[in-house]
């Protein structure tokens, strides 16, 4: 974020007024304390002098905009707001909180593989980020955040349910069956050679599912017994990475039910999986619980095919904008209350 001199700023009306402009005065601010600016509202933005000039300093128009919502120089700046610019009169508009510029939202819109809908890629279940209810509908953690991307755009979401190989690999999304797939799909090296990834958007780790009445505290009492996986996560990963040391055979399953039934059944001492969904787990059933947990310091981002730059910068920026005005955090007790 860049907080512009505010000496060079009053320099500049100096000059526009004495050119005879009219300057229109915006609400927006910077708090130089901290770093966090507000939105801009009111009259256009700070130092838009007339419709003629209003394109060459619109980004010196929002002292507190971001550069990204400044990024096209024009009535951009007023985010979802709207400009008004009468024939040689006042520009009058609302600025309030975007995601992105009208460019980028009306590129990434242009891109999506069926017209009207933000087509999104999921693999069920998995929850709480993301499951069917009894109606049928996918709802979850990052349902809702999907949501909001949809709502940018301005149009509806579909989604669909395929296998979480097919997304991992990027062939969902190269092969058109989807726009974006939101699968608590952990960002690496790997993965990120055929996806193009969002910016993080969930700290995950894995975890240890076992019995209630298991004895097992950690990988060191799995020794000469199996273990459970499902294919294609990073806990299968773990789990064939630390499996010669710790002496357990690995079983790989599709699903994390499996994972799950597995270990119920008694046909592996263990299983291996994120924490988030884990938990979820054990507290609608107690016969399982959770026996520990390994901080591998992974990250979650939502995914699309790997030239498919415009949607990624409206979904980037749809991130920042829920985690700094506090919908993010409502949304994640609301699935991962705290306690």
């Amino acid at each position: 974020m860049t907080v512009r001199n505010p000496r060079q700023k009053r320099t500049w009306l100096i000059a526009a007024a004495a050119a005879g402009a009219m300057i229109l005065s915006a609400c927006g601010s910077s708090d130089a304390a901290n770093g966090t600016t507000a939105p801009a509202v009111g009259s256009a933005a700070e130092g838009m002098s007339s419709a003629a000039a209003g394109n060459s300093s619109a980004n010196e128009a929002m002292t507190s905009g971001t550069d990204q919502a400044m990024s096209s120089g024009t009535d951009q700046a007023m985010t979802s707001g709207s400009a008004a610019a009468s024939s040689g009169g006042a520009i009058t508009a609302v600025a309030t909180a975007t995601t992105a510029t009208s460019d980028e939202l009306a590129a990434a819109k242009a891109g999506l593989i069926k017209a009207g809908t933000l087509t999104v890629c999921t693999s069920l279940p998995y929850p709480p980020f993301e499951s069917a209810d009894i109606n049928g509908n996918v709802v979850g953690f990052e349902m809702d955040v999907m949501d909001i991307l949809a709502k940018d755009l301005g149009v509806e979401k579909s989604v669909i349910d395929t296998d979480f190989t097919g997304i991992k690999s990027g062939q969902a999304m190269t092969s058109g069956i989807c726009d974006i797939a939101a699968a608590a799909m952990t960002i690496n090296p790997e993965r990120q050679a055929v996806i193009n990834f969002s910016d993080p958007y969930y700290e995950a780790t894995q975890a240890l599912l076992v019995k209630a009445d298991s004895t097992v505290k950690g990988l060191e009492d799995l020794s000469g017994q199996s273990v459970s996986a499902q294919a294609g996560t990073t806990g299968l990963t773990y789990a064939k990475d630390n499996a010669e040391k710790y002496g357990y055979t690995v079983i790989e399953f599709q699903n994390i039910t499996d994972v799950e039934q597995a270990v119920g059944s008694g046909n592996a001492a263990a299983g291996f999986h994120d924490d988030g969904p884990l938990f979820d787990f054990v507290k609608q059933n107690p016969d399982f619980r959770v026996a520990t947990t390994f901080d591998t310091g992974e990250q979650y981002g939502f995914g699309a095919a790997k030239d498919n730059t415009n949607l990624i910068a409206v979904t980037n920026a749809m991130i920042k904008k829920i985690k700094e005005d506090g919908t993010y955090d409502k949304i994640k007790t609301e699935y991962f209350p705290v306690g």
